[in-house]
């Protein structure tokens, strides 16, 4: 309800002529911005090129907090695949016509239609990874590269790595890599529903501490659980329902530790036998 809202094309093109630098982000919303509408967006973009240096495509996430708002809804598996699609096509084109894609869509969208990620150079060095896109290509290839230099024998004590629903079956490949290198290995990884703000919301970074001490409490007992950094406000050690971590580690009965976003680091707190 922006009434000013139509104006913002034509801001971007004055920064444009500028030679402002733009990373821009679209919030595609099923039947209401992709199809045709999202072509022309893209292309609207594309003409701004170079200033427009790249351009991420992130789905809408729909809480259950919706009372008076515009109908939204989530994407469906056949309408993620479809954007995927829609936007890989672009990107092609505008990477025979210019050199590089321009356009991706975020890790979310292909883990929502079902489809594997792209590999490590589809990314071009990872221009939009603060967006989520090609975030767990990264942490993958980081975490492969630091499994190679430990030795196979390492016995950490047992650990259950929480995480959302949609990046749970990707944790579980990790752990499972982990496991073939590391015979002493004892992980689980468990998928936390979002109940707190309804479980059309399947991110990590989303979760509460509520919701994880609720579907944690009884299966944990004697392990170490590892929770991304993301699941924090900024610089905090409070998740979004204002939990603290002692709180939920207290709860829990068991030592949650916070990982940071990068591979090594998570190897690294999944190899600890101790926590201090």
């Amino acid at each position: 309800k922006n009434r000013r809202a139509g104006e913002s094309i034509e801001i971007m093109r004055r920064f444009a002529r500028h030679q402002i630098t733009m990373n821009c982000q679209i919030v595609s919303c099923p039947g209401i911005n992709d199809g045709p509408a999202l072509d022309r967006t893209l292309r609207d973009l594309a003409e701004m090129f170079p200033a427009v240096h790249s351009v991420s495509v992130v789905p809408v996430g729909v809480t259950k907090y919706r009372e008076g708002l515009y109908p939204l809804r989530p994407y469906t598996r056949e309408e993620a695949g479809a954007v995927v699609d829609q936007v890989e096509a672009f990107a092609a084109a505008h990477r025979d016509a210019h050199g590089t894609a321009l356009v991706w869509c975020s890790d979310e969208f292909y883990l929502l239609a079902g489809r594997p990620l792209p590999e490590e150079d589809y990314y071009e060095s990872y221009r939009q990874i603060e967006n989520g896109v090609g975030m767990l290509r990264s942490l993958e290839q980081e975490f492969l590269s630091a499994m190679k230099l430990e030795e196979p024998d390492a016995a950490p004590s047992p650990f259950t790595i929480a995480t959302g629903v949609a990046a749970a079956p990707f944790m579980q490949t990790l752990v499972d890599a982990a496991k073939a290198y590391f015979p002493k290995l004892d992980a689980e990884v468990v998928a936390v529903e979002n109940d707190f703000f309804g479980r059309t919301i399947d991110v990590a970074g989303l979760l509460t501490g509520q919701d994880i001490a609720k579907q944690l409490q009884g299966r944990v007992t004697g392990r170490r659980v590892l929770l991304t950094v993301h699941m924090l406000r900024h610089g905090e050690t409070v998740f979004l329902d204002d939990y603290t971590v002692d709180r939920l580690s207290q709860e829990l009965g068991s030592p949650v530790q916070i990982v940071d976003d990068d591979g090594g680091s998570l190897l690294d707190a999944m190899l600890e036998a101790t926590v201090g």
